[in-house]
């Protein structure tokens, strides 16, 4: 038996006994991190610890304890917010079925048997609406009901205390599938491709060039692309990776083992992982800086460095632009200089979300942390703007990362499920492992040299990448869905109760309720009918393409989109940074590494305006390029026209009541003669009271307690809500 050196227990020396004995006697005198005696806990400590042979406490100390301790507390397990909804959703149904067949919900949970239970999910599969008469999707897929028998179990055993029985487990998987046949559930579980570093970067192109997608504020571009690249090499959960903050980040200058120049190193720590049965310990990944690399949009430096810079985080006071990191040296003796962020900074949120305030418009919040369907709904649509077939989803890159580390001879199975967060590898095989088969099966079975390049692009998400697919429906298409018999019968009561002269308030809701329906049934068919034309399109496209080409023809051209705007010239700087092909030489790198945390700086602060929601007219011709030269007359007469507006804020008696917002106005002259946002902050309203409304709605409500005013045409600072009011009456004829 191999021998361990254990502390030794012998009776014969007496010098053991006292060594413990000062160790636990000095405990007891230390005092804890807050100042307070450890031995000091209530009132029911004596003294002296030798009146109860060295214990601190008296013995009904912990009788009393015993008594008022709460087993039940402990007995439930902790799940994730998310989780615990799901949980109270699943108890809510049951509620309800157990209240439309006249029994006590309690009662009949703790004497559930395999009729009860086999009852109620035929209950809940026939079920059209849910909470509050919302209306559900339906179950499609065996594993979701599944799932719902899982989550099911977890209720019993919440409100029972007990785990449910395991011949009646047995049997409800059975009747599980029992229902799958019989309501025609799919078998076939979420195709899960892995996104090539071609599709990435693809992807990321898309994110920093296109201009259908826009975004309230500059800084929103910048991380949408970089939660993309820090996913990449952590393959973390995205949930886990929006909550990082400033302080789980370290900057440090590393010296190169090889001789080469020092490399900024990025270290995070992902500290919100998955919360089942409490928090886990976190990970810390470390990502080089990669100097002479062909393109920085697949590098997460310029990007992160470039929101560091801009919020102003590292603690050395004269450290701000981002070409003073080539003048920084390591010690002699040491292999990396740290370069630590202020401590002010440690619980603000890397991805936050954008506030509205009355004067600067769209502004990063102060620490008020982005939610995932905002990062998930930017994802998938610029996937559908670089082409892709498929729908690119957050966890598509996490896919990609665990199939690389399973693959890669230098990753062993125990480090994969460290980096994934996995207890063990049955997670990566049941959820992870691509169903797609990536490997040349034919070349290993012919022990041929396998066609690894075109077995990766043919698996991967972008193997049906087509500029050519469409994107949004055309007008004919959206007058089609709006024929839909439902929403024509919506739209008939809907044009009926506005034509009622005397409405009640009962009438109003009505209205109001009929309105929201409509709109989200009009919503929902768009969105349905818009995936159905892009699944047809590749094999309808196929047959066309086929057709010309045996015909003698070429490929069709694309008309011209008429939703594509000019760039902001900042992002243009920005996209050119991050394209700039490699340098020659260390210090030409250095220059380019710095233009392109430089140009995120700049694009941080920038408001793009909200996104233009136009339709494809298959009218247009493709030779019609009038609306070009209609942005190009624009762009000439911008200092005209923002001159005129300045003038038109200003009254010359109290009757008058201009149509242009003068904050809006204001705003306008502190930009770039270049900036396309111009136009629509000194766009004239139709009328006075369109006005008087846009400046209740977009500016006295959103001003924000700690936010200065003042108007910048006026260069006047205003103390307060009403001084704005009355300033905005007296000068600029603005009514609120």
């Amino acid at each position: 038996m191999k021998q361990h050196d254990f502390p030794s227990t012998s009776v014969e020396s007496d010098d053991s006994f006292s060594d413990r004995d000062s160790v636990f006697d000095a405990g007891l005198n230390q005092l804890s991190d807050d100042g307070t005696d450890l031995s000091d806990i209530d009132g029911d400590a004596d003294d002296g610890s030798k009146l109860h042979n060295g214990n601190a406490f008296s013995p009904e100390y912990y009788l009393r304890m015993e008594q008022e301790f709460d087993g039940d507390r402990v007995a439930d397990k902790r799940y994730a917010p998310r989780t615990t909804k799901q949980l109270d959703g699943i108890e809510w149904r049951w509620n309800e079925y157990c209240k439309f067949t006249r029994r006590d919900p309690v009662h009949t949970m703790h004497d559930i048997s395999i009729n009860t239970a086999s009852a109620f999910f035929r209950w809940v599969m026939k079920q059209t609406t849910g909470y509050k008469g919302r209306k559900l999707p339906g179950l499609k897929s065996f594993y979701s009901l599944e799932l719902y028998w899982k989550d099911f179990r977890l209720v019993y055993r919440r409100l029972t205390k007990k785990r449910i029985d395991r011949d009646l487990d047995d049997k409800m998987l059975n009747v599980i599938r029992e229902l799958a046949e019989e309501y025609g559930l799919s078998y076939q579980r979420r195709e899960n491709r892995c996104m090539s570093m071609r599709d990435l970067e693809l992807q990321a192109e898309t994110t920093m060039v296109t201009t259908r997608k826009k975004f309230r504020i500059g800084e929103h571009r910048i991380v949408a692309l970089l939660f993309l690249l820090l996913i990449a090499p952590s393959g973390s959960r995205p949930e886990a990776l929006l909550h990082l903050r400033y302080g789980d980040i370290k900057v440090v200058l590393s010296r190169d083992p090889d001789g080469g120049p020092h490399k900024a190193l990025i270290r995070f720590s992902l500290h919100f992982t998955k919360t089942f049965l409490g928090p886990k310990a976190a990970n810390e990944m470390t990502i080089p800086e990669s100097l002479f690399d062909p393109c920085f949009l697949l590098c997460p430096h310029s990007l992160l460095l470039g929101l560091i810079f801009r919020h102003r985080a590292f603690e050395a006071p004269s450290l701000t632009t981002p070409e003073l990191l080539s003048k920084l040296d390591i010690h002699p003796d040491e292999y990396e200089l740290p370069l630590p962020l202020k401590e002010s900074m440690d619980e603000i949120f890397v991805f936050r979300q954008a506030i509205k305030t009355a004067f600067n418009g769209y502004e990063i919040s102060a620490n008020k942390r982005m939610t995932y369907s905002m990062i998930s709904s930017w994802t998938k649509r610029i996937g559908v703007l670089a082409g892709f077939g498929h729908t690119v989803i957050l966890y598509t890159l996490r896919y990609t990362t665990a199939n690389a580390l399973d693959q890669s001879v230098n990753v062993s199975n125990g480090v994969r499920d460290l980096l994934l967060g996995h207890k063990n590898s049955n997670v990566f095989r049941n959820h992870y492992l691509s169903r797609v088969v990536t490997v040349d099966t034919m070349a290993v079975v012919r022990q041929t040299k396998p066609q690894d390049a075109l077995m990766r692009q043919a698996t991967s998400i972008g193997h049906s990448k087509s500029k050519r697919r469409p994107v949004d429906l055309t007008s004919e298409q959206v007058t089609e869905v709006d024929g839909h018999p439902q929403i024509q019968k919506l739209l008939q009561r809907q044009r009926a109760l506005r034509q009622e002269t005397s409405r009640s308030a009962k009438d109003r809701m009505r209205l109001e309720s009929i309105t929201k329906r409509l709109q989200s049934e009009r919503a929902k068919r768009r969105r349905e009918f818009t995936q159905q034309v892009r699944n047809d399109w590749s094999r309808e496209q196929a047959v066309v393409d086929i057709e010309r080409q045996l015909a003698g023809k070429s490929f069709e051209e694309l008309p011209p989109s008429t939703c594509v705007t000019d760039s902001h010239p900042a992002q243009r700087r920005l996209v050119d940074a991050l394209k700039a092909p490699a340098a020659s030489t260390i210090e030409d790198e250095f220059r380019r590494r710095d233009e392109a945390i430089m140009a995120v700086m700049a694009y941080c602060t920038i408001q793009e305006g909200p996104t233009t929601c136009c339709r494809l007219d298959q009218s247009i011709s493709k030779g019609d390029d009038s609306q070009a030269a209609k942005t190009s007359n624009k762009s000439h007469q911008t200092h005209k026209k923002l001159a005129d507006a300045i003038t038109s804020v200003f009254i010359t008696n109290e009757q008058e009541r201009p149509r242009r917002c003068f904050i809006c106005v204001g705003r306008a002259t502190s930009l770039l003669s270049s900036d396309p946002g111009i136009q629509n902050l000194i766009k004239p309203f139709y009328a006075s009271g369109d006005l008087s409304k846009h400046f209740r709605r977009h500016h006295l409500s959103n001003i924000q307690d700690d936010e200065e005013l003042y108007c910048r045409l006026c260069q006047l600072s205003l103390d307060e809500k009403m001084h704005l009011q009355n300033h905005a009456m007296r000068i600029h004829g603005t009514v609120s």
